[in-house]
């Protein structure tokens, strides 16, 4: 068998910043990009006045934020790369969360906010605005981006599956987790999934990855040093090997 393999589903950049990640401590890894990011047009922002700020629970919203007419209001990001995207496009006022909506909302509430703005993905694995609402909380969802899923099946990872190298697969979302298992399925090797262990990000994201897997490791917390942390114990690897809180501003 040759080096271990690990799988990252993630969009095509966010890949590409994995496999270099995960190479710098000699991890050979490759990328099956499960979802590709595709902004809505013609999205109309409400004017800020009325509302107490904005929420962003995606660096991929951040980015569509230009409107510089909310870059002085309160900004509640879900997690570092989600701040630093807010800070990139002009934000002033950025709070950080913990790296998770939940989390989120518990700042939101200690603000003592009554209206936020909240740009998101079509399809959201936390919904920012049912969480809130029994806080007496108004939450304006307004998608501004599709994820939506891809068809490519790269033949370096089927080639990979196939020969019994991949040690691990890193999900970061549950419908990148379905996608993956889904394709795996469509090509003939869901009965490969007894020696590859599934490293998601939540729990929700582990209940949609599907059976059969050698193990299912939920990451201790929703952010990339842990992906990454989880993936060096299933290689027999320390786990302090990506204690570095840099990593956290990518994800």
């Amino acid at each position: 068998m040759a080096a271990p393999i690990i799988i990252t589903t993630r969009p095509v950049e966010d890949a590409a910043r994995d496999i270099a990640d995960l190479g710098k401590k000699g991890i050979t890894a490759l990328a099956a990009p499960m979802l590709e990011i595709h902004p809505l047009l013609d999205v109309d922002l409400p004017h800020p006045r009325g509302f107490d700020g904005m929420v962003l629970t995606s660096r991929h919203a951040a980015a569509m934020i230009t409107d510089s007419n909310w870059h002085d209001q309160p900004c509640y990001c879900v997690g570092a790369s989600t701040a630093i995207a807010a800070k990139e496009v002009g934000f002033q006022q950025i709070i950080t969360g913990p790296g998770d909506g939940k989390g989120l909302v518990a700042r939101i509430l200690q603000d003592n906010r009554q209206s936020v703005c909240w740009p998101s993905a079509v399809d959201t694995g936390f919904n920012m605005a049912e969480a809130l609402e029994p806080h007496g909380v108004f939450a304006l969802r307004l998608p501004v981006y599709k994820a939506a899923y891809t068809t490519a099946w790269p033949d370096d990872v089927d080639k990979a599956l196939r020969d019994g190298d991949v040690a691990a697969i890193l999900m970061h979302s549950g419908r990148a987790g379905e996608r993956f298992a889904a394709l795996m399925d469509r090509h003939g090797l869901n009965n490969t999934r007894n020696n590859i262990t599934a490293i998601v990000i939540s729990d929700r994201a582990a209940g949609l990855c599907g059976q059969g897997w050698h193990n299912i490791m939920v990451a201790a917390t929703p952010r990339r040093s842990a992906m990454f942390t989880a993936a060096a114990v299933t290689l027999g690897l320390p786990a302090t090997l990506f204690d570095d809180d840099r990593l956290d501003q990518d994800l």
